[in-house]
């Protein structure tokens, strides 16, 4: 269902910088509940990834070092996991341990509500929780891109 939602999307639709997306929530892996909202405050990098999507396995620990260095200034990261299965996305973390919180959205309504064009993707919202940066697809050449942008949002004030 959630691979037919990301393909169904036409990239002209996605959140773009200056969209905010909807009030959003999942479990996360411990079954408690994450609300998007309740990172008001915060510079959030929030991935979408899968367990069979190689280039999400590549981003994982380099976004897990990013919230580590920059995480004490106020910046955190969101693992939206599509898979149907959530026995999928754990057997992908325990080969991949990331630190940051991972929720689960079999039913994509994360990936529907930012409008997803590709896997994986990331999206960069301000302490205000408006998109600011938006990443389709990875490759290591990417972190500086990512790593610049969160410093360039940690650095501006709210309403800046």
């Amino acid at each position: 269902m959630a691979l037919a939602l990301l393909c169904a999307v036409p990239p002209a639709m996605a959140l773009q910088p200056g969209d905010a997306p909807p009030a959003l929530s999942a479990p996360r892996l411990d079954g408690s509940e994450l609300a998007l909202a309740t990172r008001r405050g915060q510079v959030v990098y929030v991935d979408f990834w899968a367990s069979w999507c190689a280039p999400c396995l590549q981003a994982m620990p380099a976004l897990d070092a990013l919230q580590d260095r920059y995480g004490a200034e106020g910046f955190t990261v969101i693992g939206v996991n599509v898979d149907t299965e959530r026995a999928a996305a754990v057997k992908m973390l325990e080969r991949v341990a990331v630190d940051f919180d991972i929720v689960l959205d079999p039913q994509g309504v994360w990936p529907q509500a930012f409008a997803l064009p590709a896997m994986p993707s990331g999206y960069l919202l301000d302490r205000e929780g408006v998109v600011r940066f938006v990443k389709t697809g990875y490759r290591t050449k990417d972190l500086p891109l990512i790593e610049a942008a969160v410093q360039r949002e940690l650095k501006r004030q709210p309403g800046g």
